[in-house]
C-alpha cells in the first residue's frame, strides 16, 4: 500500500472523513482556527478530532505537505460558507486510491513558472540558474528519479547564496526567497506551504508597488495608529474602521492610498484560493495507484 494513495484505496475511509467534516459544518462548529478546541474544529481537526496534521495525512493518505498547506488554502476563502464548500470539495473530489505522490512537486513547478517570478529572476543570472536547477530536480522527482539529500542541499545553498546577494526588502530578493523556499523535496512537510507563502508575499508587494505604496507609507500609518491609541483619539471606533476614520479626517491623501492598499491585500488571498482549486484538479487527474476496496 502506498503511503500517499488517497484514503488507502478504501471508500469507507473517505466516507468517514466526509461525515465528520459535514457534521461540524452542519453543527456550526467548523472554524478557520484553532484546529481542535472546545468542540470547534478546522479542516484538519474536524476529521481527526485533534490538532494533529501528521495524523490527518497518515489516516487519509495525503502527502504531509498537502495536509500542512490545507488550512492555508481554506483560510483564503471568505465568507466561511465558501471555506466550507472548498473543504468538502477537497475530500469529495479526491479519487479513492489516487497516487498523490507527485502533486506537491507539480504544484511547486507551477509556482516556479509564475510569469512575474520568472521576469524578476531573469534579471539575476545566479537566481535564474537556481530557479531552473530546482525546477529540474522537481521534474526528476515527478519522473520517479528522486534526487538525494546531498543534491537538494547543494541546490538550496546555491539559491540562498544568490538571494543573499540581493538588496534587503527588494522585489528581487523576495523573488529569490520563493526560489529558496522551493529547494526541498516534495516529502518536506513545509515545502508547499512556505513556497506558496513566499509567492503570495511577492505578488502582494508587486501589487502594492503598482499603486505606489511604500514601506514608508506603512510605517506612517502605524505611527498614526499608535499615537491615536496613546491619545484616545476616536476611541469610539475600533480596528480598521478607526484607522480609516483617522486617515480620512487628518490625512485624506494617505487615506485614499490606504484604501487601495487594503483592496490589494484582499486580492492577494486569491493566490491561496486558486492554488487550492488547482490542487483539487491535480488530484482528480492523478492516476489510481490502489484499486478501491470493494464495498462490504
Amino acid at each position: 500500500m502506498m503511503a500517499d494513495s488517497a484514503f488507502h484505496g478504501d471508500p469507507a475511509v473517505k466516507a468517514q472523513a466526509l461525515e465528520r467534516l459535514r457534521r461540524h459544518i452542519a453543527g456550526g462548529s467548523f472554524v478557520y482556527f484553532p484546529a481542535w478546541e472546545d468542540g470547534k474544529a478546522n479542516v484538519i481537526g474536524a476529521v481527526v478530532e485533534a490538532d494533529d496534521t501528521p495524523s490527518y495525512a497518515a489516516q487519509l493518505g495525503y502527502p504531509i505537505a498537502l495536509a500542512e498547506t490545507l488550512p492555508m488554502f481554506v483560510n483564503g476563502f471568505r465568507p466561511k460558507a465558501e471555506a466550507e464548500r472548498f473543504a468538502e470539495a477537497w475530500l469529495e473530489r479526491t479519487p479513492v486510491g489516487a497516487d498523490l505522490t507527485r502533486i506537491v512537486s507539480q504544484l511547486v513547478l507551477e509556482m516556479l513558472g509564475n510569469p512575474d517570478l520568472v521576469a524578476l529572476t531573469e534579471r539575476h543570472p545566479a537566481v535564474k540558474q537556481g530557479r531552473l536547477a530546482i525546477m529540474a530536480l522537481h521534474r526528476r522527482a515527478i519522473d520517479g528519479d528522486e534526487p538525494d539529500r546531498k543534491t537538494w542541499k547543494a541546490a538550496r545553498l546555491a539559491a540562498v547564496a544568490a538571494t543573499d546577494a540581493l538588496g534587503e526588502g527588494t522585489l528581487d530578493r523576495r523573488a529569490g526567497q520563493v526560489v529558496e523556499a522551493a529547494a526541498w523535496p516534495g516529502t518536506m512537510r513545509t515545502l508547499l506551504r512556505d513556497t506558496l507563502s513566499a509567492l503570495s508575499t511577492l505578488e502582494m508587494y508587486l501589487a502594492l508597488s503598482g499603486i505606489g505604496w511604500s514601506e514608508a507609507d506603512e510605517s506612517r500609518v502605524f505611527q498614526i495608529r499608535e499615537q491615536a491609541e496613546k491619545d484616545g483619539y476616536m476611541s469610539e471606533l475600533s480596528g480598521i474602521d478607526r484607522v480609516l476614520a483617522i486617515l480620512d479626517a487628518d490625512h485624506p491623501a494617505l487615506g485614499k492610498q490606504f484604501r487601495l492598499r487594503l483592496e490589494r491585500m484582499e486580492k492577494s488571498e486569491e493566490r491561496y484560493r486558486s492554488a487550492g482549486w488547482k490542487t483539487i484538479e491535480m488530484m482528480e487527474r492523478a492516476p489510481v495507484a490502489v484499486a478501491p476496496v470493494p464495498a462490504q
